[in-house]
């Protein structure tokens, strides 16, 4: 415990309310890193089965934050991050397992179809196109006349 100062009763108070305090908080903010940590492992293993480890931490964060032990911003930040790498967990095995699955009779010339490139569309000749329009300058000056804009006298 720290040295109480000399400022009186008032202080001495509320150094032991800091510190009551601080342990509470403690245990608090460690139960919820372990809990995240736990979720982040599972995650990393097998994202199917770590559905339940992630409930479990975002809850801890919202408990969390609910005592103010950590800010509430804090504490969303942490459930995006956490739900960001569940889904790419999940999104990734999902896609393992559908490129490890074999294809059924009728989906095998669908798939191979689905490879296969399109012929390219026939391309527009020339004549096809509208001439591009050329403006000329009058009274017999080389530049064309300069436009209503930036820098333009009229």
């Amino acid at each position: 415990m720290p040295k109480p100062s000399r400022k009186g009763i008032s202080a001495r108070k509320r150094l032991r309310q800091s510190v009551a305090a601080r342990d509470r908080n403690r245990s608090v903010k460690s139960r919820t890193r372990t809990v995240i940590t736990r979720a982040l492992v599972a995650v990393g293993n097998d994202a199917g089965s770590a559905e339940d480890a992630v409930r479990e931490a975002i809850s801890a964060l919202d408990q969390a934050a609910k005592k103010g032990v950590i800010h509430a911003n804090a504490a969303a930040r942490s459930k995006s991050r956490l739900m960001k790498r569940f889904n790419q967990g999940v999104a990734n095995s999902v896609a393992s397992a559908a490129a490890n699955a074999p294809l059924a009779d009728s989906e095998a010339p669908a798939a191979e179809a689905a490879g296969r490139r399109r012929a390219p569309a026939a391309r527009k000749t020339d004549a096809a196109k509208p001439a591009a329009r050329r403006t000329t300058a009058k009274d017999g000056d080389d530049k064309p006349k300069a436009t209503r804009g930036r820098g333009a006298k009229s």
